[in-house]
């Protein structure tokens, strides 16, 4: 029965609790701004079964006092479209060749265009020895490649091993002082 006492004693105090309002003091006074004012929420009698919210009044601000800049620019002068350039007819030849021994980089290409028609050849050799070679062309209607390989890796057999002949060092016996 006491427990049941102490159940309803605390859900009176907690229906009996009031929000108090904070009293806040200003960090800092600033001349231009005043702080709001803050008052106590008003209560209607010492039992009331909900809590009354504080009601506070909104700070007033003043708009600011500055004047816009004007600045003395000229007007823009009246838009002219550029005028429209032709396109030229595409067509190029280029040709080049490296043989460089100490890399053993070693390649080639050539290339012609005329309009939408482009061919061409490069070709290189591989690690292997093998030169590929792979001729191309566009007629209009598509990218087409031709890739050929001359020669193979080259018939490598490896050196025959013999372990160096080294003859004894001779020395002599040591010499010591008593």
């Amino acid at each position: 029965m006491a427990f049941k006492l102490c159940i309803i004693a605390a859900l009176v105090a907690i229906v009996n609790c009031q929000y108090g309002a904070p009293a806040y003091k200003a960090a800092y006074a600033a001349s231009s701004y005043s702080a709001p004012a803050y008052a106590a929420p008003a209560v209607a009698s010492a039992y009331v079964s909900k809590p009354v919210a504080p009601a506070y009044a909104a700070p007033a601000y003043s708009a600011p006092a500055y004047k816009a800049p004007s600045y003395g620019y000229a007007a823009a002068p009246a838009y002219h479209a550029e005028p429209a350039y032709p396109d030229a007819h595409p067509a190029y030849k280029f040709a080049y060749n490296v043989h460089d021994p100490s890399t053993y980089d070693i390649k080639s290409q050539e290339e012609t265009r005329d309009g939408d028609y482009v061919q061409g050849y490069y070709s290189l050799v591989e690690a292997d020895g093998s030169k590929r070679t792979v001729h191309y062309s566009d007629k209009g209607h598509g990218f087409e490649a031709v890739v050929s390989k001359e020669g193979g890796a080259p018939a490598y057999a490896a050196p025959a091993y013999s372990a160096p002949a080294y003859a004894a060092p001779a020395y002599s016996a040591p010499a010591y002082k008593k």
